[in-house]
């Protein structure tokens, strides 16, 4: 598999924290996932998890935090 330029991926991914953990999530369904089944049958979890962030095919939605760690968290700053 080819090599994978960060900015590529920092494009698709809000930082470096964030992509690790998309490409951990993706990878881990990849996984589950018969290997017939994956766009690259023969590629590695892993790196076909970047690939797919790379390529911009891999959707994401980032939840707010709960109510209650918001409160909490101006609490703290009083």
């Amino acid at each position: 598999m080819e090599q994978l330029d960060k900015r590529s991926l920092l494009k698709h991914a809000k930082n470096e924290y964030l992509a690790a953990m998309l490409a951990a999530k993706v990878a881990r369904r990849l996984h589950a996932m018969e290997p017939a089944d994956r766009a690259d049958s023969k590629a590695k979890v892993t790196s076909l998890a970047l690939k797919l962030i790379t390529d911009g095919v891999v959707e994401y939605e980032i939840e707010d935090a709960p109510e209650e760690e918001a409160k909490a968290k101006d609490g703290d700053k009083k």
